[in-house]
Order: structure tokens, then C-alpha cells, then sequence
């Protein structure tokens, strides 16, 4: 099966760009009042042009919220792979950084304005709170049961569940967003 290809850096430019309209429209004017006319005047893009790189608004909803917590590179969280577990210490401390960026990323003023328009517009559009749980919490989720899963199996750590222990974790951490942010 053939690897899929990098996109070339003009690529990458006008996925940014529309990415970036997509942001302020969606921020101005939420997800179910923003056009996808809006979107392309704002990108400065065709429609066409926002077609071939998004197929439909939910998506690229998805990866301006994905983009906010985990490929910006001022913002990306490590994943288990990039962290050494070799010791007590090293699991304390890839812990704590993975816990202080995501309350930096969950903090972001953007971050938390989308997050309102997800909360506003869920109970009408069902889809978006499914969309962003897949999108983001169950991509930190996964990777800290990562972390704590390789910290096991290195005997550092004794978990009994890790997913539960996971849940508790980033629950923590999302209720301290809520708390001083979303509802600041």
C-alpha cells in the first residue's frame, strides 16, 4: 500500500490559509451562522479552492481545533514516543509537562471561544460535540494511557486501569479549564 504523500509547502500555505479564515469566521460568528461562502472570502480562496482541501465545514472545524491544541508548534503536546520513560522521575516529569501544556493549550483564548461555539451549537447540531470529542480529548487521552501504559510495563508505575486513571487525569485538567476559563 503506498504511503500517502507530503503535501508540497504551497500545500501546506493554503491549508493554513484557509485554516486561518475558518478561525475568525467561526469565532465572529459560529459554526451554524458561518457560510462556507464566508469562509472562502474570508481565506481569500475560491470555493472550490476551500472544497479541495476540506470537504465539508465539520471538518475543517475539526482541524482548526486540532491545529489550536496539537500541531501548532508553540502548542503541540509530546506524545509517548517522544518522552523518555526510563525512570520514576522522567513518568513525574513527562506527566507534569503533559499536564501544564494542556491547561496552556485548553487556556488559549481562541481554544476557549471555540470550545463555546461547540457548547452553544451541540444541542443543535449533535454531530460537532462527537466531532470534537474524536478530534482532541480522545487524542490526549489515548496518549497519556500511552505514557502510563509504557511507565508500567517499564515497572516504574502501577496502574489498574488506565484508562479510568487516564479520565481522572485530563478530568482534573478540564475542570480547571471550565472553571477559569470557559466560564471567565
Amino acid at each position: 500500500m503506498a504511503q500517502p504523500q507530503e503535501p508540497t509547502p504551497r500545500a501546506k500555505a493554503k491549508r493554513d490559509q484557509i485554516r486561518e479564515g475558518a478561525q475568525r469566521v467561526f469565532l465572529e460568528r459560529g459554526f451554524a451562522r458561518t457560510s462556507t461562502d464566508a469562509i472562502a472570502s474570508e481565506a481569500e480562496v475560491s470555493k472550490q479552492t476551500l472544497y479541495v482541501y476540506y470537504a465539508s465545514k465539520e471538518e475543517l472545524l475539526v482541524d482548526v481545533m486540532r491545529h489550536l491544541m496539537h500541531e501548532d508548534p508553540q502548542n503541540r503536546l509530546p506524545t509517548a514516543d517522544e518522552v523518555p520513560l526510563g525512570t520514576s522521575e522522567e513518568v513525574r516529569r513527562a506527566l507534569n509537562s503533559l499536564a501544564q501544556g494542556l491547561i496552556a493549550n485548553l487556556m488559549q483564548p481562541d481554544y476557549v471561544a471555540l470550545i463555546r461555539v461547540v457548547v452553544a451549537e451541540t444541542p443543535r447540531l449533535p454531530q460537532l460535540g462527537s466531532l470534537f470529542r474524536s478530534a482532541l480529548p480522545e487524542r490526549v487521552l489515548g496518549n497519556l494511557l500511552a505514557i502510563l501504559e509504557g511507565a508500567q510495563q517499564g515497572d516504574l508505575i502501577e496502574v489498574a486501569d488506565g484508562e479510568a486513571a487516564s479520565r481522572m487525569f485530563v478530568g482534573a485538567l478540564l475542570t480547571y479549564a471550565i472553571y477559569d476559563g470557559l466560564l471567565v
